[in-house]
């Protein structure tokens, strides 16, 4: 049962109406909407103004970029504060989502990585995950990532997006299909969306909305009374003060810019997360409020929990906590928090996970129970406890402990990753590293898996003790501005014997360079001829020389032309290559399958030079092909894949390897635009 009680029936009909009136609108102005599987997730969308368009639709099915996803976030969760943008170099004041970025930044939803935010491109599912799991804190201090194994790609996911997907998946957020999550995916805008309204779907601001269904996110303050709902309720940035009576609900989740006051009177709240952006607050409810479990979050300020509590959770990073009341369980997942335990607070159970590094607790109380599994946590002060677990690598305790148990060879605690990577790379090279791991052989099975700036590459099984080195070759697309820096990331992960997830990482950054800075020999050294593949349309359709490469490839060679394109014909991986520009100074523009000479009847390595072309090719007996594009001599052409005599059916299919009597085999499409565009007299080379 879903209630909102708010002011007025008469606003309902007016919401109504303008909603309607939206609706209206949104089917002239966004053809592309009718008919779509997330037709009605985007209208609403549209009707909340969350979503625009751009003149000529909503492009659904596009990848929707970064700077989307941040807009979007953006105006959901009003952040209000800015961060200093200028030692970021891939934005500018000029950018349209200048504002966000920085706001976005200053909620902690982002973090640049190497003096980049990289918004401007598409966003793959994996970062989509993280983002909104982020924006709406929805990962737990002991998240079950066991969900993940039922999808053929939930194993390489590692930190924090190993964690935001599981919790998208655990709360039915994200379903995946075909067995995978897809996480190296362009998102679109329609799934995007599609998953933003199933976490939330109501956008009113406080005081508006009526009789809602659905996730709620709620604008300025509020009062909130006489409430009940089985689903979220979100307070955004506008929120500085929250006041809750006799409110029943699963979740409740503060994530405003500063806020100064907080209370609660008869309330029933399974979760409660507090993940103000500033403000220092204090809990300090009555009998009357049954709070399950309470998350301090992302955000910053200083938390002091003045209650008896079941259930207290640290999420976020460089927070301080007091507890000065009792506390059953406390679990910390977050990094770098300072926990206070003060004189008189009994805490039962005290866990730090494995993903949290570096916390600091003053134990001052009474802690029966210390489990400690994050590296670099500290445990000082003058209180008790009665039994420590150390299996955290750098730990520092100087409290004793009636019963303490020591255990330094746990999980990873005894890997040591060494990894080796350039720290420049030309950017037309692939990129080569290596892993060593040195580990005792205690026969734990483990996965180690290759990221290049967060996103999968490759993964493979390690058994410890007997796998030494692992190693990647990635080909890096080369960025419109160079230089710029990549991280490689291996993460080496297992589950223990007693079911806990633990990993061990390593990371390089590496500056990808001009061309320019390297000679022509190095460039020169990295392209053969002769053709490198199996003889199937699949080796070559994920094989290619990078596009840099080719480009200073042929620069390197000194190629001219007497017009303003240069055709390379590639025999190593079946390619032609157009390029536009002047000698020295070419741009690749485009590049299409082909099938040259078959053995015995290959295409001749050379320069050659366009000579002609023929809009009605040639017909045998046997066949058709056109048109015909020469570029040898009468003999030799660019042409289509062999048609049945006199039609334009296809006879022969076959591309991608050599399989032509010398001429060059071309999809229909390719090859006239090449007869099309390409002038007499252009540059050739076979090569």
């Amino acid at each position: 049962m879903k209630k909102f009680f708010y002011r007025a029936f008469a606003f309902l009909l007016l919401f109504c109406m303008m909603s309607g009136l939206t609706v209206v609108l949104a089917e002239e102005t966004y053809p592309d909407l009718s008919g779509h599987w997330a037709e009605q997730t985007l209208r609403a969308a549209i009707s909340a103004t969350l979503l625009k368009g751009d003149g000529s639709g909503i492009h659904p099915d596009s990848a929707v970029t970064g700077a989307e996803v941040v807009e979007l976030l953006c105006r959901v969760l009003a952040p209000q504060k800015l961060s200093d943008l200028s030692a970021v170099s891939d934005i500018s004041k000029s950018d349209w989502f200048y504002d966000a970025a920085a706001k976005a930044v200053a909620m902690g939803l982002i973090t640049p990585s190497n003096g980049r935010l990289d918004l401007k491109a598409p966003i793959i599912r994996s970062k989509a995950f993280s983002l909104l799991a982020e924006a709406f804190q929805l990962v737990r201090a002991e998240q079950d990532t066991s969900v993940l194994n039922a999808y053929s790609d939930g194993s390489n996911l590692y930190g924090q997006y190993r964690l935001a997907a599981a919790a998208l998946v655990q709360q039915g957020y994200v379903t995946g299909y075909g067995g995978a999550l897809h996480i190296n995916d362009n998102m679109t805008r329609a799934e995007f969306m599609t998953i933003l309204y199933r976490i939330a779907a109501n956008y009113p601001a406080a005081g508006e909305a009526v009789i809602m269904t659905g996730g709620t996110v709620l604008s300025g303050n509020d009062r909130i009374v006489n409430m009940t709902s089985d689903s979220a309720l979100y307070f955004n940035g506008s929120a500085t003060s929250v006041q809750l009576q006799n409110v029943s609900l699963p979740t409740a989740v503060i994530r405003s810019v500063n806020l100064q006051s907080l209370s609660f009177s008869g309330c029933r709240i399974d979760r409660l997360v507090l993940a103000a952006a500033g403000g220092d607050v204090t809990y300090n409810a009555d009998a009357t409020n049954t709070i399950a479990a309470l998350a301090v979050g992302t955000g910053s300020g200083m938390v002091t929990l003045a209650s008896r509590l079941s259930q207290v959770e640290v999420t976020g990073s460089h927070r301080t906590v007091i507890i000065s009341a009792p506390v059953e369980t406390l679990l910390i997942s977050g990094s770098n928090n300072t926990i206070i335990i003060s004189p008189g607070a009994a805490v039962s159970t005290v866990k730090i996970g494995a993903a949290g590094t570096g916390n600091t607790i003053t134990q001052n109380g009474a802690v029966s129970a210390l489990t400690l599994y994050g590296s670099e946590t500290v445990i000082s002060g003058s209180g008790s406890i009665q039994a420590l677990t150390d299996n955290a690598v750098g730990s520092s305790v100087s409290l004793s402990a009636q019963d303490a148990t020591i255990n330094e060879t746990f999980g990873l605690n005894t890997v040591s990753l060494a990894l080796a990577a350039p720290a420049e790379l030309p950017s037309y090279q692939s990129l080569g590293a290596s892993v060593a791991i040195d580990a005792p052989d205690n026969a734990l099975s483990c996965r180690g898996v290759w990221y290049v700036d967060d996103t999968y590459v490759s993964s493979s099984a390690v058994t410890l003790g007997k796998t030494a080195t692992l190693s990647l070759n990635k080909a890096i697309p080369a960025p419109a501005e160079l230089p710029v820096t990549v991280t490689v990331t291996f993460v080496l992960s297992c589950t223990t014997s007693d079911g806990i997830y633990v990993e061990r990482r390593a990371d390089r950054t590496v500056t990808l360079l001009n061309t320019t800075k390297f000679d022509a020999k190095e460039v020169l050294s990295l392209v053969k001829t002769g053709y490198k593949g199996n003889y199937t349309l699949e080796w070559a359709q994920t094989h290619d020389y990078d596009d840099a490469l080719k480009v200073a490839w042929v620069d390197a060679k000194g190629y001219s032309s007497k017009t303003e394109y240069l055709i390379w014909v590639s025999i190593a991986y079946q390619r032609v290559n157009i390029f536009t520009g002047s000698a020295g100074n070419w741009t690749l523009s485009k590049s299409y399958i082909v099938g040259t000479g078959a053995s015995g009847n290959d295409t001749p390595i050379g320069v050659f030079k366009v000579i002609g072309r023929n809009p009605k090719g040639w017909t045998t007996d046997k066949y058709t092909v056109k048109p015909v594009v020469n570029f040898i001599n009468s003999a030799y052409a660019f042409h289509s894949r062999l048609y049945y005599p006199g039609t334009t059916t296809v006879e022969d299919k076959r591309i991608g390897f050599p399989v032509s009597h010398g001429c060059v085999r071309m999809y229909d499409e390719d090859v006239a635009w090449i007869y099309d565009n390409i002038p007499t007299g252009t540059t050739v080379v076979v090569y």
